[in-house]
């Protein structure tokens, strides 16, 4: 029997003899528990092998077997899947009774301190279970989950081995300064995340091995994060780690995979000799004249390409060297494809009162430089044990363990990133060698070539180390409802980072040694080493109660008390003697270290509650309320009270629902409202500071030390407030086959921390203090669809799909009192009213050609244009539309104007920036023991302005612009004159939409009557791809997920194996 769910009625055995082994025939019937009716087309396999066969109209089935013994597996869409043992005395005559399966509405999913039925939810909550994880070519948990959830917005910085994906849930949530820019900017906040009930952070989640992943909830509206408080404001993501099973022999698997990675798209720069004709070109296309050193390099160039010699990299002209090598950075720094490997062994099992999974995994992955390339090293530890002491209390354990080693080149501050600097400075990086020659006057040194900076040996080696300790204990006060609840949680987590620079002699423009760069004149060495200790406790209560078997009401009520504390001492030695050992006692001059210490401690206390009550399963309401402090602000502002409510309605079981019962299963319409808090990210915003530092000068022959005086703090400051409404419905049809499930919602974030100088005079004389005034609003939906299929025993298949899509504006921005477009540096800046992502620009009119112009000036032969002035102008040259002026008339020129909402001047809003209608779409197909899953994701409107001068010309440029721009005699070109000037404008605007086949896997599982011959429960084999194709507009230079000149995203191809004992 199983679970009592079995009814096996015994008979003599029918058997018919083989020539050498016995064969038995398994009778059965499968029936409706809830009925008694009889099931047809359900699947039915011996050990889940290949050995199945599928019910007819009456429910029965028969199968051959040469087994005495074994399990049936029955499946069925519109039912739990069964397990059934089987033996010689009772295989000719079973009775199975399966339980009806409402579909992904009877699905358990995680919810805030506690588990909820899909069907009883009443917030909008997304769940992925662990097969989006298992036997995936991915690094982290971030590639694998990008296209599965509607609107998990997920980001990725880079294609580097240690870049950590960002994730957001629903869109824009506040601004924030960007230190970078100088202005405040909206942001895309980090969601909550809560491991195994512990609150962690999104580089914990990063740092999990996928394969140690049970299942994931993602909590979206205010309704269902309210009991989280001050940190739920922009979504949680709840995550719960792998367990053992009670009864469960002991298994071992181990999961393998090979991952081979290429660069996703790598820019097709112009070589040394098309450079420097391009540029002498538009010089002379431009009523200019190219001088006879550009026409010497021009040759030289050609020499050198004719013969690339070391002899012939440069030449002399007077005491400088004019470099005329012909590098290929890419080329010769980027490999074709670099290996990552994962190895994950795992062990799980449990007895009566006990169970247990253990795990540990290793990860390696190569970067993608052939030169002192970098490396990042994974390791993943998990012990989880869950025992039963006795029928009152029950304990739960929990040790994980994750550690990031990353070795990678350091670039001094002041040659940037290593990819951009590939596609410029193109006198260094495209025309100097790498090295100087054996026979050059100063033989085989370094010369200014970024790719010289990569391999003379600077390099950063960083550590993260994370431990996560957990102990939750269970008591159960009244049998089935009340139990007592706590989490006891330690996480210490460790960083470090050492880098050394040595002393760098180059080679740059004359035969002497230099360092181009002060921070390579000498020996360096920095280090950074912080410890962070988090302390968690939740204790709370859990009870349920059911009366008159329909009103069901449960509650939770709890406490939190958490605090963390933080210490960082970081060291630079300067000067040191030897390039090999890092010590401040081995320098020339010691007092040139520095010391530097930062140490915080912050707490915050909450009490917390929940409330559902429903009505027979159809009518639902639940309340949540979380009163939080947080030691961020001053005690007069430091607790808040954070509500939310929520209720649905189950219509499908209402009695005038009747007739839809041949196409409709189930259908549930929920809403809710929700006040939620957000902290800010500095650590004590209400204290005023005082910043220390050297003074520029000499007192006495010494450099002294200053302290600024304290900066003005708003007395007033408290919690950004979040304010969220949800409307939605769950349903499933046609018998189970399809799921739908539809959100749109309102979120509106105020108080937001915003620059308050309009609050002061202009004569303040000191920075104006921050103060709680800004206002974004996000508005947005979410579609999904699932649709199940068995065709017959041997074929089934589901296909998903998903699509959301917001839009976030600026209700209230006060410093922008003059409603500014842009700040003085050409940054677009806040204002009441605007769209977050929006491209200001001029409208194009089209690429001059001769015929445009009335004849040239005799004086200077410039070209005279009779159109609105927009600077001295040139065939092949871009105009723009006059659109400016008073009241939109013309004005005769083309400028920004007052660059403000009521005189931007001929500028416009000509699109957006944000990603609009994110889609995924999901599909499985199994065929007997193959299996195919695949993952298609993409973006259906985006408009991308690629403000990279390289994309336009400048540095070592783009052959695919190159032979697209306009010259003398290609005047019908896309783009205008190779180098020409170009503002943000309509024309050029990239159509961001893409469609990318993210992820597909195929796999085959041996058949289990083959592997348990050997003692082997499953073996199975995949090949899988990451970042396959796109279709797109978007140009191959470009990642469809990356617009900029950095470290390229990757395309992958992986060969896997999962052993099961």
């Amino acid at each position: 029997m199983h679970k009592n769910h079995i009814i096996v009625l015994p008979s003599a055995p029918k058997t018919s003899l083989q020539p050498k082994q016995q064969q038995y025939t398994i009778n059965g019937q499968l029936v409706s528990k809830k009925d008694g009716k009889p099931i047809e087309n359900a699947t039915i396999s011996i050990n889940g092998g290949n050995n199945r066969t599928s019910s007819d109209s009456k429910g029965n089935f028969s199968l051959q077997t040469v087994q005495a013994e074994g399990t049936l597996t029955i499946s069925h869409l519109s039912f739990k899947a069964q397990t059934v043992r089987f033996n010689s005395a009772t295989a000719s005559a079973l009775t199975i009774t399966l339980e009806e399966n409402d579909s992904a509405l009877e699905e358990v999913v995680v919810v805030g301190f506690g588990t909820q039925k899909k069907v009883n939810l009443t917030g909008a909550i997304s769940h992925v279970g662990k097969e989006a994880f298992e036997n995936r070519p991915v690094a982290n948990i971030g590639q694998a989950l990008q296209g599965l959830v509607p609107n998990l917005n997920i980001t990725f910085g880079n294609g580097s081995p240690n870049s950590t994906p960002g994730f957001n849930l629903r869109g824009g949530t506040s601004m924030s300064y960007n230190s970078n820019t100088g202005v405040f900017e909206s942001v895309n906040g980090d969601p909550l995340v809560i491991i195994d009930g512990v609150e962690s952070s999104t580089g914990a989640l990063n740092q999990l091995n996928p394969n140690d992943i049970m299942d994931m909830s993602f909590v979206k509206d205010a309704s269902a994060a309210a009991i989280y408080g001050t940190k739920a404001a922009y979504g949680v993501i709840l995550v719960r780690t792998k367990r053992g099973e009670f009864n469960q022999r002991g298994k071992i698997a181990y999961n393998f995979d090979s991952n081979f990675d290429t660069p996703s798209g790598l820019p097709d720069i112009l070589n040394a000799y098309e450079i420097q004709k391009s540029g002498m070109d538009r010089t002379l296309w431009t009523n200019g004249k190219p001088g006879t050193a550009d026409e010497k390099k021009l040759e030289m160039i050609q020499k050198y390409m004719d013969n690339p010699s070391p002899e012939n990299a440069w030449y002399q002209e007077g005491n400088s060297i004019i470099w005329v090598a012909n590098v290929n950075p890419f080329e010769e720094a980027v490999k074709k494809w670099t290996p990552m490997q994962k190895h994950t062994l795992n062990l799980s099992g449990g007895a009566e009162s006990i169970n247990y999974y253990i795990s540990g995994g290793l990860q390696n992955q190569s970067g993608m430089y052939k030169i002192n390339t970098d490396k990042l090293k994974r390791y993943n530890a998990l012990m989880n044990i869950n025992a039963k002491v006795n029928n009152w209390f029950s304990v739960f354990g929990k040790i994980g363990f994750d550690q990031t080693n990353f070795n990678s080149p350091y670039i001094v501050g002041g040659k940037g990133s290593i990819w951009s600097a590939m596609m410029g400075e193109t006198n260094k990086n495209i025309n100097m060698p790498i090295q100087t020659g054996p026979n050059d006057p100063l033989p085989n040194t370094y010369t200014d070539n970024i790719l010289a900076w990569l391999s003379y040996g600077a390099n950063n080696q960083s550590m993260d180390r994370r431990v996560s300790l957990l102990i939750s204990p269970e008591f159960t006060l009244i049998p089935n409802a009340l139990k007592l609840k706590a989490d006891l949680s330690y996480q210490p987590q460790s960083y470090s980072l050492s880098r050394y620079s040595p002393k760098f002699n180059q080679v740059v423009d004359s035969w002497q040694y230099t360092s181009q760069q002060a921070e390579a004149a000498e020996n360096r060495a920095y280090f950074d080493n912080n410890n962070t200790n988090k302390y968690l406790v939740n204790i709370y209560a859990d009870y349920k109660k059911t009366w008159a078997e329909k009103h069901n009401f449960s509650t939770v009520v709890g406490y939190n008390q958490e605090q963390t504390k933080f210490n960082q001492i970081t060291n630079t030695f300067r000067k040191l003697i030897s390039p090999d050992i890092q010590n401040p006692d081995a320098a020339e001059d010691p007092s040139l270290h520095t010391v530097s210490r930062n140490a915080y401690t912050l707490a915050g206390r909450a009490v917390f509650g929940r409330v559902n009550y429903n009505f027979a399963e159809k009518y639902f309401f639940e309340s949540n309320l979380r009163y939080d402090g947080s030691a961020k602000f001053t005690e007069k502002d430091r607790f808040v009270t954070f509500p939310s409510f929520s209720a649905g309605w189950r219509i499908s079981q209402e009695d005038f629902m009747a007739g839809t019962k041949n196409w409709l299963n189930e259908l549930k319409l929920r809403g809710s409202w929700g006040k939620l808090g957000n902290q800010p990210s500095s650590i004590y915003p209400y204290q005023a500071t005082m910043n220390t530092g050297k003074a520029p000068y000499l007192i006495n022959g010494q450099q002294i030390v200053y302290i600024d005086p304290p900066g003005l703090v708003s007395p007033y400051l408290t919690f950004e407030k979040a304010r969220t409404w949800n409307v939605g419905f769950d349903g499933t049809f046609l018998k189970n086959r399809l799921d739908v499930t539809f959100e749109y919602y309102n979120r509106k974030t105020t108080d937001i921390l915003t620059d308050g100088s309009a609050s002061f005079p202009t004569t303040l004389g000191t920075a104006a203090p921050l103060e709680n005034s800004g206002v974004l609003e996000t508005k947005g939906f979410e579609l999904s669809f699932l649709w199940k299929q068995t065709i017959n025993p041997d074929l089934r298949y589901r296909v998903g799909l998903n699509l959301s899509d917001y839009l976030t504006k600026v209700q209230h921005y006060a410093a922008n009192t003059s409603m500014m477009i842009t700040n003085s540096s050409g940054r677009e800046v806040m204002y009441d009213g605007k769209t977050i992502g929006e491209i200001w620009g001029y409208r194009t009119g089209g690429i001059l050609q001769e015929s445009d112009f009335a004849g040239r000036n005799e004086s200077n032969g410039n070209w005279i244009y009779n159109g609105a002035y927009q600077g001295t102008l040139y065939p092949g040259y871009i105009w723009y539309q006059d659109l400016g002026g008073p009241e939109g008339i013309p004005d005769g020129k083309i400028d920004a104007g007052l660059n403000t909402l009521a005189n931007p001047g001929d500028r416009v809003v000509i699109g957006n920036s944000t990603p609009r209608y994110r889609f995924g779409i999901t599909g499985n197909v199994q065929y007997k023991h193959f299996d195919l899953d695949f993952l298609f994701q993409g973006v259906l409107k985006r408009d991308i302005w690629a403000g990279l001068s390289s994309y336009w010309g400048g540095g070592a440029g783009s052959k695919w612009m190159y032979e697209r721009s306009w010259t003398p005699d290609r005047t019908d070109a896309e783009f205008p004159m190779y180098g020409s000037s170009v503002n943000v404008q309509d024309r050029y605007l990239i159509n961001g939409a893409y469609l990318r086949l993210k992820q597909a896997v195929l796999g085959y599982t041996l058949p289990q009557e083959m592997t348990k011959r050997f003692g082997v429960e499953r073996l199975r084999f995949t090949l899988a791809g990451y970042n396959i194709f796109e279709i797109t507009k978007i140009p191959t230079i470009f990642d469809v997920d990356q617009i900029s000149a950095d470290y390229p995203q990757k395309r992958s191809i992986a060969f896997g194996a999962q052993i099961v004992f």
